[in-house]
C-alpha cells in the first residue's frame, strides 16, 4: 500500500504535487492553532485569591440614556465591599445628564463626569477614559461600556482577583445577548473566537488585547506608560493598543470564567456592526509583528487549505486523492468542534453558534477580508 501510494505521489506533476504539500501543511497548521491557542484560552482553574481593598468602575458613554438607567442599578448593587462608580458623560446630546443627575439621588457616592464636545482633545473615547482615570479613588480600575451588563452580582471581585502578586492587568471575555437571526449568531461567533484568540495568547505568555467591555488594570500601569499617548489621534485602541503596549508575560491574567464576564447588547443591524468591526480593525496593523503572523495562521491556512484542495481535485480528478483530502477536511472539522464545544462549556456560551460554525467561518473570514480591505481607503474617526 505503502509503495502504491508512493508511486502514485511520483507521478504528479511540480504544480500538483506542490499543491498536495499546501494542503497538507495547511491542515497541519489549522490542527496546530486549534490545539494552541484556542484551547489554552479555558485551561486551567478560575483565579483564587483575595480581591483589592478598593476598585473604581469607570463607565464612558454618550448619548445611552436608556442604557445607563439599566447599568447603573447593577453595578451600584454589586457585592463588593468598598468601590466607586464613575460615569463620564461624553458630549451626550440626548437626556443623558438629566438621567445621571436623577440616578444620583438614588446613588450619591455616584461619581460624575460631564465633557462638554469643545473640551475633546483626543479621538474616540480616550480623552472621556482618561478624565475618569485620573478621578478613580483607587488604583484598580475595572472598565465596562454603558450598553453591557455583568453576568452576576460578583462581577467586581472575580474580575478583580486577576490584580495582585505582580498581576496588573486582568483581560475578562465579553460575550452578546442571544436574539434570534443569523446576524445575531454571526456577531456572537465573532466575539467567541476573538475572546479565544486573545484569552489564549493571553494564556500562553503572549497578551496582545483586551476588550474594554471587560477590561481590568491598577492606574499605576496607565500612567506608567503614559495612557494612551503613543496612540491618542487613533479613534479605536483604548483597550487593545493599551493592554500591547502595558502588558507583559508575567503582568496579565486571563479571566475567562463565567462569573468574571460582561454581556453586551449586539448591533441589530448589518451597518451599524460592520461600522464597529472597521473601527475595530485601524488598530490591528499596530500589533506586534509576531502576533500578527501569529493570528493570520488560523484564516490564511484555512484558505490555502480550501484553495488548494479544490484547484488539486479539478486538475487531479482522482477518487483516492478525494477521498484523502476529504478526510482531512472532516479531521480538521472534527477536531474544530471538539475545541469549541470545550471551549462554550468553560464559557457557558449557548451551542446553536456551535452548530454552524463551519458556515459561521466562512462568513466571518469573508467578511474581515472585505471590511479589512475598505479600511484601507477609508478610516472611522468616532467611536459613537
Amino acid at each position: 500500500m505503502e509503495k502504491t501510494i508512493a508511486i502514485w505521489i511520483w507521478n504528479f506533476s511540480i504544480l500538483e504535487l506542490t499543491l498536495l504539500i499546501v494542503v497538507v501543511l495547511s491542515f497541519f497548521c489549522q490542527i496546530y492553532y486549534n490545539l494552541k491557542y484556542f484551547l489554552s484560552a479555558t485551561k486551567g482553574k478560575k483565579v483564587e485569591g483575595d480581591s483589592p481593598d478598593g476598585v473604581s468602575v469607570i463607565v464612558c458613554a454618550r448619548n445611552e440614556e436608556a442604557n445607563l438607567i439599566e447599568l447603573i442599578p447593577v453595578i451600584m448593587e454589586q457585592e463588593f465591599r468598598k468601590f466607586q462608580l464613575i460615569v463620564v458623560n461624553d458630549s451626550s446630546w440626548d437626556d443623558t445628564a438629566d438621567i445621571l443627575k436623577a440616578l444620583q439621588v438614588s446613588y450619591p457616592s455616584m461619581h460624575i463626569i460631564e465633557i462638554n464636545e469643545d473640551k475633546q482633545i483626543m479621538q474616540g473615547k480616550k480623552f472621556a477614559l482618561t478624565l475618569g482615570i485620573k478621578a478613580a479613588m483607587y488604583d484598580v480600575i475595572l472598565l465596562t461600556d454603558a450598553d453591557c451588563r455583568p453576568t452576576n452580582e460578583h462581577w467586581i471581585t472575580e474580575m478583580t482577583r486577576g490584580i495582585g502578586e505582580r498581576k496588573e492587568i486582568a483581560l475578562g471575555f465579553s460575550g452578546y445577548k442571544k436574539y434570534p437571526g443569523y446576524l445575531n449568531k454571526l456577531i456572537r461567533f465573532d466575539a467567541f473566537v476573538a475572546g479565544l484568540n486573545y484569552l489564549g495568547f493571553a494564556k500562553l505568555g503572549r497578551p496582545y488585547m483586551g476588550v474594554g467591555r471587560n477590561l481590568c488594570y491598577t492606574k499605576t500601569a496607565f500612567f506608567r506608560i503614559g495612557g494612551f499617548r503613543t496612540h491618542y489621534k487613533l479613534a479605536s485602541g483604548d483597550d487593545d493598543l493599551f493592554v500591547k503596549e502595558a502588558s507583559t508575560a508575567r503582568n496579565t491574567q486571563n479571566m475567562f470564567h463565567y462569573e468574571a464576564q460582561t454581556i453586551s447588547e449586539p448591533h441589530k443591524t448589518w451597518a451599524k456592526w460592520s461600522f464597529q468591526k472597521k473601527r475595530h480593525f485601524t488598530t490591528a496593523p499596530l500589533y506586534k509583528g509576531s502576533v500578527k503572523f501569529s493570528l493570520m495562521i488560523w484564516p490564511a491556512t484555512y484558505f490555502l487549505l480550501w484553495m488548494a484542495a479544490i484547484a488539486l481535485s479539478i486538475i487531479y480528478p482522482n477518487p483516492v486523492l478525494w477521498a484523502v483530502m476529504g478526510g482531512l477536511i472532516f479531521f480538521r472539522y472534527l477536531v474544530q468542534f471538539i475545541v469549541l464545544n470545550v471551549s462554550c462549556n468553560k464559557l457557558k456560551i449557548s451551542k446553536d453558534i456551535l452548530w454552524l460554525f463551519p458556515l459561521l467561518e466562512k462568513h466571518l473570514f469573508l467578511v474581515h477580508s472585505m471590511l479589512y480591505l475598505q479600511n484601507l481607503v477609508r478610516k472611522p474617526q468616532k467611536w459613537n
